[in-house]
């Protein structure tokens, strides 16, 4: 009994640690960020490089992008796995080299055989041969006006088929075009109807949209959607870019919009105008993380808040 009690115990150990260790990666999974990195430069050519990694490098995916050439590499504790972009050539079977000397060996032994059916069967042509000749010489002299009337013939027969060809074309012509007219009728009636459609779907739009509780659940909606928006935009980023065009007045123009509306992010985007050389050249840096659990949250959401259940089930009735 107490043999089976210890035996108990152990299997339950090893289970309540199995549990664990699932609860522990899926823990990690959901609450550990992932994190992303960008940097893009651009002159003459456009160079970029991005990385995702996950738990202190353990997984990571670099993207790097060149005019020479593009990868994708997978690495797992920094050792490269695969690459998603340029797979490695599968390497070719080598081939069993027992069966070629089988088939050497066969293929000595039949030699002989082929030379003697070689043999034979050159002695009979040469027998054929022969007769037919004898059979030529015999029928050379068939009369010219056979010939020349052979080729009126055929050349009348000719003449005959193209005639009864373009006769059945002719005949055939308005069958076509009555097909070729209905199917430009049903063409018409079917877009006729898809319009017929639209405007129903619209009017019901129009009717839903007007309530008060669509209203409030694309209000909710959005709010959700920024912000999961938010939690995905990189935390720290910075942009150069210098430019000009061969017109130092729009370089000026371009220059004074972007004190007007991109002067609050002047730290981070800096902008170099050029009033004597037409140039484009620019860099970015963004870094970011974001957490699996926050996408899950909002799937929830969406599937069990009743406000944005009812945004399902208006898309349903609107269709139906």
């Amino acid at each position: 009994m107490e043999i089976v009690l210890f035996i108990l115990k152990i299997i339950g150990i090893i289970l309540l640690s199995l549990l664990l260790t699932v609860l522990l990666l899926a823990a990690l999974i959901m609450f550990y960020p992932v994190s992303y990195k960008l940097e893009a430069a651009y002159e003459e050519s456009l160079c970029a490089k991005v990385k995702v990694h996950w738990l202190f490098h353990l997984i990571s995916v670099t993207l790097d992008y060149k005019e020479a050439g593009k990868k994708c590499i997978l690495r797992i504790l920094g050792i490269p796995i695969m690459d998603f972009l340029n797979p490695k050539p599968k390497k070719p079977k080598p081939q069993k080299v027992k069966k070629k000397k089988r088939k050497k060996k066969k293929s000595k032994e039949q030699e002989p055989k082929k030379k003697n059916f070689v043999q034979e069967t050159e002695g009979t042509d040469r027998d054929s041969r022969n007769e037919t000749a004898s059979e030529g010489l015999e029928n050379e002299n068939p009369s010219d006006n056979m010939e020349d009337e052979n080729v009126s013939d055929d050349r009348k027969e000719g003449l005959l088929d193209k005639l009864q060809r373009f006769w059945e074309k002719l005949m055939g012509f308005p069958a076509k075009l009555k097909a070729l007219i209905k199917s430009i009728i049903q063409k018409v009636t079917n877009l006729y109807h898809k319009g017929t459609d639209l405007e129903k779907k619209a009017e019901k739009w129009v009717e839903v949209l007007k309530r008060e509780r669509t209203r409030l659940a694309i209000g909710k909606a959005k709010l959700k959607i920024i912000k999961l928006l938010k939690h995905i935009m990189p935390r720290k980023w910075k942009a150069y870019v210098e430019y000009g065009f061969e017109d130092p007045g729009t370089t000026g123009q371009i220059y004074g919009y972007y004190w007007m509306f991109l002067g609050i992010w002047s730290e981070r985007l800096i902008c170099v105008p050029d009033f004597e050389h037409k140039v484009f050249k620019g860099s970015i840096f963004a870094k970011g993380h974001m957490q699996v659990i926050q996408f899950i949250y909002v799937a929830f959401q969406f599937m069990f808040d009743k406000d944005l259940v009812y945004l399902r089930k208006i898309n349903t009735e609107v269709n139906s």
